[in-house]
């Protein structure tokens, strides 16, 4: 009998997955090893360790198993064999929508980042091209003179406003005439787009190339946004002035309401002015992710503190071992995270059971109220009074805003208190950083492993 020998099968071969770039090594880490950054076709950011980043980084053209594992042992300085490399390849990498192999379609889409507090529901306002020209000529307003004299010249502002203007006077004004706070309310749209070129403008003054600027749902209320994913690449210095950056543009409005109210004496500007500095006040406390959460991010170097949140605090139960998402973090960082979840769990816990408490209340008013605009636009159609009529929708919506909102921020941080409580938190990742402002701003997303 004739024995037919089987034909070796062919070396597995393996591919960087289409449209997948290269970010580079993330600056100013606050973990204790490299990190580095890829961004799928997708705009999901992952952040992997220099080893997965040097598979990922070998593989631009299809390559063999063995070719793909003598390349990457090579680089990256130590020996990675044929097996490990399958290894990483089907369990990390494949699964993220990284690597692929030839002809093989994908046996799911790739997991993205869901962040806790985080937008979603979003469009573009702005493509990259445009906020990329818009940014490049705005940057300028960065140079530190420019900006000193800007700081300067908003305290002489409130300190003329605040000597010498009647608020209370001016607020009575606006809310009794109609048409001019729906025009404050334009106004402070606006305001929040420019808080987003902000964002843009700094990101690019750093050496970064900003994405689109788009608008989104945080919970339920709209909200713009700014894609700075790039400026990852950038130094701490960079990335700080990028958070900081939508509150500088908001001075430059503030600024430009307040020489049109010294010029016409308009108490719009005048409200302009408050409500705008009370929002960029509002950007500040690092308890959800507002400017001023992103900046303390950047400070310790650790792209999403929420993610971090369930470790320390199992890390923090006595005779437990300290959990290796925290072990990971630099001493510096270790300390700025730990603090952080140590004063923002307390703040959550208490705006979860204040809510909890006052639903019942809000629900109450909001739909006793919803009745009363109900009629009047009944009233307000029937006696053919399209402005009326829009007005009276406009209350409901934003009646009904708050009450939703609440809604869903007990669901989702219930849910979220329970995952922690049961230690199954997700290990995410770096995010889409989406900087918050009254309409906010930043995306970065990601994975960490």
């Amino acid at each position: 009998m004739t024995m037919t020998a089987t034909p070796p099968s062919a070396p597995q071969r393996w591919q960087r997955a289409s449209g997948v770039q290269l970010l580079g090594l993330v600056n100013g880490s606050g973990l204790n090893h490299s990190t580095y950054l890829v961004r799928r076709a997708d705009g999901q950011v992952v952040q992997l360790t220099e080893l997965l980043h040097s598979i990922v980084r070998e593989a631009a053209r299809p390559l063999p198993s063995d070719e793909l594992a003598r390349r990457v042992s090579s680089n990256f300085g130590r020996e990675l064999d044929v097996e490990g490399l399958t290894l990483l390849a089907k369990s990390k990498l494949e699964p993220l929508g990284l690597l692929e192999r030839p002809g093989k379609s994908p046996a799911a889409p790739p997991p993205s980042a869901a962040p806790l507090l985080a937008l979603t529901v979003k469009a573009t306002v702005l493509r990259a091209n445009h906020v990329e020209r818009i940014a490049s000529v705005l940057s300028k307003l960065y140079a530190p003179p420019v900006v000193v004299l800007a700081c300067l010249a908003l305290i002489a502002l409130d300190a003329r406003l605040f000597l010498g203007t009647d608020v209370v006077g001016a607020l009575a004004s606006v809310l009794l005439t109609p048409a001019l706070l729906l025009l404050l309310f334009a106004l402070v749209t606006v305001g929040g787009l420019v808080h987003e070129v902000g964002h843009a403008a700094a990101c690019r003054y750093g050496g970064g190339t900003p994405g689109v600027i788009g608008v989104g749902l945080y919970l339920v209320f709209p909200a713009f946004f700014t894609d700075v994913t790039d400026s990852y690449r950038l130094s701490r210095a960079g990335r700080i002035r990028t958070d900081l950056g939508g509150l500088y543009f908001h001075l430059w409005w503030v600024l430009c309401a307040g020489g049109a109210y010294l010029l016409t004496g308009s108490p719009l500007f005048l409200l302009l002015v408050i409500a705008t500095q009370l929002q960029m006040a509002q950007q500040l406390p690092p308890t959800i992710r507002l400017d001023g959460y992103f900046v303390l991010s950047d400070l310790a170097g650790i792209p999403d503190l929420f993610a971090r949140v369930a470790p320390v605090l199992r890390s923090l139960i006595p005779g437990r071992p300290t959990d290796p998402r925290v072990r990971e973090l630099r001493p510096t960082a270790r300390r700025i995270v730990t603090a952080w979840v140590l004063a923002v769990v307390p703040f959550l816990a208490g705006v979860l059971a204040w809510l909890a408490v006052s639903l019942p209340a809000i629900l109450t008013e909001t739909a006793t109220a919803g009745v009363t605009h109900m009629s009047r636009l009944s009233v307000a159609l029937a006696l053919g009074q399209p402005f009326d009529a829009a007005m009276s929708i406009l209350a409901m919506a934003l009646l009904a805003l708050p009450a939703v909102g609440s809604l869903l921020i007990i669901a989702r941080l219930t849910a979220s208190i329970i995952r922690v409580a049961a230690g199954r938190m997700a290990p995410p990742v770096v995010r889409y950083k989406p900087r918050h402002a009254t309409t906010p701003g930043l995306f970065r997303l990601g994975y960490h492993f």
